[in-house]
């Protein structure tokens, strides 16, 4: 790896004292919208009967119309509605009823009974844009405490308050666990407030979140700078073979490290365990009922030792053993994620430093 830390750009004075930060994502969440107009069930079949009686109940309604009583029409086209469901046209005609007598949301649902029943007609358009409209007031939007704190982490960043920032942003991150943008702010405003481990941890969330960033590897590459450089595979597996679990607290993953170690701590402490073992020994001493020696032979008994110290010990030695690799495997699939080139400007008593990096 090549620094050219030493090349520094000795501009004016009033540049000198500014820090080079990184710019904030400011984009809102995403707001799912619901449906205008909700699936239904299918109408009943209507008679020809009841198709007559609609017809003259649409009929008495176009009167009503006609002497300017609006409500009775609208109520002779609810029954008539309610007689023949099928009618497309008497849909439409009592949502534009319910619509001129300001009733909007049985407009809106006779306007998508209408379309349900007709999607293809003339006036489906009008239809669909009188929806549209009517239920637009009903859609979900983003609350204002939310929107009001994420511009706040915004104000307190740009003015260099970065622990109010990442508070602010925080407060935003709490009603909307899952934006990855907010948790990526969070760790720039943590990273400059020199909390390190807590950067490194939105930032890998916001990946987390978002695995197909335009910007990962430029994210990975700012963990990695949070950590000190790029990771060492190798580092990585030697400290796992010596202090298990040592590997993954390397890696940046402290609690997966305190389990390996706990893991293999626990089965150290099986092998250990005291208890009755068998033992073999050789007798010699014994005489046959003449006085004669008898020839040795093997016989066995119980004594004090450690009975599961083989697989205790086997047990540890495949679990330092699974965890360095696992770290080993870990630290390389994020170094092979990384940029082979990396330019950046950092603030100094002179001016401004260019570092370069190249992989």
């Amino acid at each position: 790896m090549v620094r050219l830390a030493a090349l520094a750009l000795a501009f004016a004075p009033s540049v000198a004292g500014a820090q080079a930060r990184v710019a904030l994502k400011r984009g809102m969440p995403a707001v799912p919208q619901r449906p205008a107009c909700q699936a239904g069930a299918a109408p009943r079949t209507s008679t020809a009967e009841q198709r007559k009686a609609a017809r003259e109940l649409a009929q008495r309604a176009q009167q009503s119309a006609i002497l300017g009583d609006r409500a009775a029409a609208r109520d002779q086209l609810r029954q008539a509605a309610a007689v023949d469901p099928t009618n497309p046209d008497l849909a439409f005609q009592l949502a534009r009823a319910h619509d001129g007598l300001g009733a909007g949301d049985a407009a809106a649902a006779e306007y998508c009974r209408f379309l349900a029943l007709a999607p293809n007609a003339p006036e489906a358009a009008e239809a669909r844009d009188r929806v549209a409209a009517l239920t637009k007031s009903r859609q979900p939007t983003l609350p204002d405490q939310l929107v009001a704190s994420f511009r706040a982490g915004i104000t307190a960043y740009e003015a260099r308050r970065y622990a109010q920032a990442a508070a602010s942003f925080g407060t935003a991150i709490a009603m909307r666990p899952d934006w990855p943008d907010a948790y990526y702010d969070r760790a720039l405003a943590r990273a400059a407030a020199g909390q390190r481990e807590l950067a490194i941890a939105d930032f890998e969330q916001y990946l987390r979140l978002r695995p197909e960033a335009e910007d990962r590897a430029t994210v990975i590459a700012r963990i990695n700078g949070l950590r000190g450089g790029p990771l060492s595979p190798a580092a990585a597996f030697g400290l796992g073979l010596v202090v298990p679990g040592a590997g993954q607290m390397y890696t940046g993953r402290k609690l997966l490290g305190v389990a390996a170690l706990a893991a293999t701590g626990g089965a150290v402490a099986f092998a250990l365990q005291n208890g009755m073992v068998t033992e073999r020994y050789t007798v010699t001493t014994d005489l046959d009922p003449f006085g004669n020696p008898l020839p040795p032979y093997t016989a066995t008994r119980q004594v004090p030792g450690r009975p599961n110290l083989t697989v205790g010990l086997v047990g540890a030695g495949a679990l330092a053993l699974t965890s360095a690799l696992e770290a080993f495997f870990y630290a390389r699939h994020l170094n092979s994620r990384e940029r082979r080139f990396a330019a950046e400007l950092l603030p100094a008593s002179e001016g401004v430093t260019l570092r370069v990096t190249l992989r």
